[in-house]
């Protein structure tokens, strides 16, 4: 007696009709049930910013403005916000840098006389 082995996923793979190419009907999906069904567009993601090297950047402030700084980075973490003073001091400058207006009232304001 010759003992064969059975496949495992025989039953799956091959069909039992003998037809080369069954239809929709015989339970084989279509490309179309294989793709997803559109949902709401998903949120662009935005490419993240290249790193640039760093370095010190060491200034005397008056004492009331690093305390004023300070006083701002600790609300920001109280709130849970992981923020350094660096961080700060770097979106201020950014502001400086980007914004028309900012500029002007800081010019306006160095320079009155």
């Amino acid at each position: 007696m010759l003992m064969t082995k059975k496949s495992r996923f025989g039953s799956f793979v091959t069909s039992s009709g003998g037809e080369e190419n069954p239809t929709p009907e015989q339970g084989v999906p279509t490309p179309a049930a294989l793709m997803p069904e559109p949902g709401p567009a998903a949120p662009l993601i935005p490419q993240a910013p290249a790193r640039e090297e760093r370095r010190a950047f060491s200034t005397r402030v008056r004492p009331s403005q690093k305390a004023a700084l300070d006083v701002f980075v600790m609300d920001l973490k109280r709130a849970g916000w992981p923020i350094s003073q660096e961080a700060v001091l770097e979106e201020l400058l950014r502001l400086l840098q980007e914004d028309e207006y900012t500029r002007a009232t800081i010019t306006q304001r160095l320079t009155r006389l």
